[in-house]
């Protein structure tokens, strides 16, 4: 992975990460190109995963610790309204009814992604996706 960058935001530092602070950010993304590491289901089975994904995060209403409202936008889908309780998240989306999404960055170089199905519409119960990835940010 390339070494962290964020445009406009990189003399801020985020104690807890390394990561570059949002503090009066709003119009700055976070632009993570990431690759899937593990996939693990609601039940605990786990597969190794495969393929890129990317998130661009950005801030529309946000304070000094980057809690507040974003769009979040993955890969080439539409942006989703989301809402963070700090600049590393976690990012919570619902993209669709029933469906609910949470991004959260665990390190400098990897995050996790939880896409939970609550109601299909169907009689299916309610099921999940937990991904463990390796994320490299960009400006």
């Amino acid at each position: 992975m390339s070494a962290l960058r964020i445009a406009a935001l990189a003399a801020l530092p985020l104690p807890t990460l390394g990561l570059p602070h949002p503090a009066a950010a709003e119009g700055a993304r976070l632009v993570l190109e990431c690759s899937f590491v593990t996939a693990c289901s609601e039940a605990g089975a786990c597969a190794a995963g495969d393929g890129p994904v990317r998130f661009v995060l950005a801030p529309l209403e946000t304070d000094a610790a980057g809690a507040g409202r974003y769009e979040v936008t993955v890969d080439e889908q539409p942006a989703q309204p989301a809402e963070a309780l700090g600049f590393a998240g976690p990012f919570l989306w619902q993209p669709s009814e029933g469906t609910r999404m949470v991004l959260s960055l665990t390190s400098e170089t990897t995050a996790l992604w939880t896409r939970q199905i609550v109601d299909s519409g169907t009689d299916a119960p309610p099921s999940a996706e937990i991904d463990f990835l390796t994320c490299g940010i960009l400006p």
